[in-house]
């Protein structure tokens, strides 16, 4: 076997191209090309006059975009490619700019990422390689940069509240006497779950430690801002409605994720066509999907104007539990959702699922033939809609009667207003075409979360605070969204060239 010849001390006549030590069709060059038509007016301005020169926001954007394409999202790692890969020499157009620039750029201007992010769906869309007749949404849950240890509950601000109270009635400063008798207050006058190391997390013990050293050297002021900083969390939590609060990242909440474990995490939305090209995305607070479905077709029309009647949109059955699927069947949406248990095995034959609807005549149909009609409505003041309940008045002669009715005489349904809809939707998603329409989910939006995780290494958000957070998803989607139009132009140009 012989060996390839190398010339590790070979000197160059005519110093190479950095391009010609990549290849031709690598995606900096898509990078370049989108980078180079945004406009950059805004930074004109900030940067005229006297003062120290500027790097180009073109170049720290260039080099970010591509440290996400490679999973890289230290701004050390970053700044230290700039110094020593080709690409990214190429890219910062043989500028160094250092980890600092780069990390309080990223920061800095969520305004110019989003920006573009939208060129490149506007661009991906005049190549003619976006079909908007078909969208498909998705969520994710991606953990926050946020210690979990690091939180307090209501319940115990409002015992250190209480604590704090108590010593300033008593006075913060301890006389001698007072010491001879009692000794110096400490954590033994805390209440026992306060006192407990144990049990005290460690944004507990660090307010615990503070009260007490004030204590001791009589900082009466100390004391007092400790009982402001807590009053204001306090304050922030009644209004978002947090039952825990966050010191690390207040704007994240705790979510359950697919390894079933509860973290401090966002929930990332992602809307993609059947190519898997990234539209429209989104970070948002809340661990459910229910009300998300509407701002993400929204987002979408904003980019690219009103959706044409008719457009697919495939999502999970999260989705279909809020109000916006009847306003989007209204506007003419072909929607394409599973009911939940309708592709899980039903062990009771008496599940909501196997109980058949009549539109047209308002009624439920038991397995056993008998009806369920509309007997009462309510308003539900958590969900904020009215809920209707069906009653069948035949079941004392079913000998079913307490598998299906359990605890009551009669066996009734709790009807959503959506509900006429979910049983067109369950009708159209039981035939091989509607079940080959969703399963395009699979091959897109999920592909493209597995793609970002996988791929793009991304499982976890480095910035803290919802605005950079969602600056940093942006980020992300840039990254995916140029690979797959490369990707797809590549083959584009081969078909043309191969006359397919």
């Amino acid at each position: 076997m012989a060996y390839i010849k190398s010339n590790p001390h070979q000197t160059y006549l005519i110093p190479p191209k950095l391009t010609d030590l990549f290849s031709n069709d690598h995606v900096c060059y898509l990078i370049e090309q989108i980078a180079n038509e945004m406009d950059y007016s805004e930074f004109d301005y900030k940067y005229a006059g006297a003062g120290a020169p500027a790097y180009h926001p073109r170049i720290n954007l260039k080099i970010l975009t591509l440290a996400y394409i490679d999973g890289i999202k230290s701004s050390r790692r970053i700044s230290k490619n700039s110094q020593e890969n080709v690409v990214y020499i190429y890219l910062a157009e043989k500028m160094q700019p250092d980890f600092r620039t780069i990390s309080d750029f990223r920061k800095d201007n969520p305004k110019l990422v989003k920006n573009m992010f939208k060129q490149i769906t506007k661009f991906a869309h005049r190549e003619g390689l976006i079909d908007l007749n078909h969208l498909m949404i998705d969520g994710t849950i991606i953990k926050a940069n946020a210690n979990s240890d690091k939180n307090i509950d209501k319940k115990t601000l409002d015992k250190l509240d209480r604590y704090i109270d108590r010593e300033i009635e008593r006075g913060i400063k301890i006389d001698e006497e007072e010491d001879k008798l009692y000794g110096d207050r400490s954590f033994h006058e805390l209440p026992d779950d306060l006192n407990d190391k144990e049990k005290r997390s460690q944004v507990v013990r660090k307010i615990v430690d503070e009260i007490n050293k004030a204590m001791k050297e009589d900082k009466k002021t100390k004391v007092q801002e400790i009982k402001s900083e807590l009053k204001e969390i306090k304050q922030v939590m009644e209004e978002k409605g947090l039952k825990k609060y966050s010191v690390s990242d207040s704007d994240s909440r705790f979510m359950l994720n697919k390894k079933s474990k509860i973290e401090l995490s966002y929930n990332a939305q992602l809307v993609v066509d059947k190519s898997g090209l990234i539209l429209s995305n989104d970070v948002v607070q809340e661990c459910d999907d229910r009300n998300q479905l509407l701002p993400n077709v929204r987002a979408v029309e904003k980019n690219f104007g009103k959706l044409p009647k008719g457009t697919k949109l495939s999502v999970d059955n999260h989705y279909s539990k809020g109000k916006a699927i009847i306003k989007l069947d209204k506007e003419g949406m072909d929607i394409y959702t599973p009911l939940y248990g309708m592709n899980k095995e039903v062990k009771n034959k008496f599940d909501k699922i196997n109980f058949l609807y009549d539109e047209e005549k308002d009624y439920y149909v038991c397995p056993e033939g008998k009806l369920l009609r509309k007997n009462s409505t309510y308003f539900h003041k958590q969900r904020q809609e009215e809920l209707t309940i069906y009653k069948c008045g035949d079941c004392r002669t079913c000998p079913h009667q307490k598998l299906c009715c359990k605890s009551a005489n009669y066996r009734t349904l709790i009807a959503l207003p959506q509900e006429k809809l979910l049983q067109r939707i369950k009708a159209k998603m039981q035939t091989p075409e509607g079940k080959a329409i969703y399963n395009l989910r699979k091959q897109t939006v999920e592909l493209g979360f597995a793609d970002i995780k996988h791929n793009r290494k991304f499982r976890e958000f480095l910035l803290r605070g919802i605005e950079k957070v969602k600056t940093e998803w942006d980020l992300v989607c840039i990254g995916s969204n140029l690979v797959k139009i490369n990707n797809l132009m590549k083959k584009k140009r081969m078909n043309l060239s191969t006359g397919c």
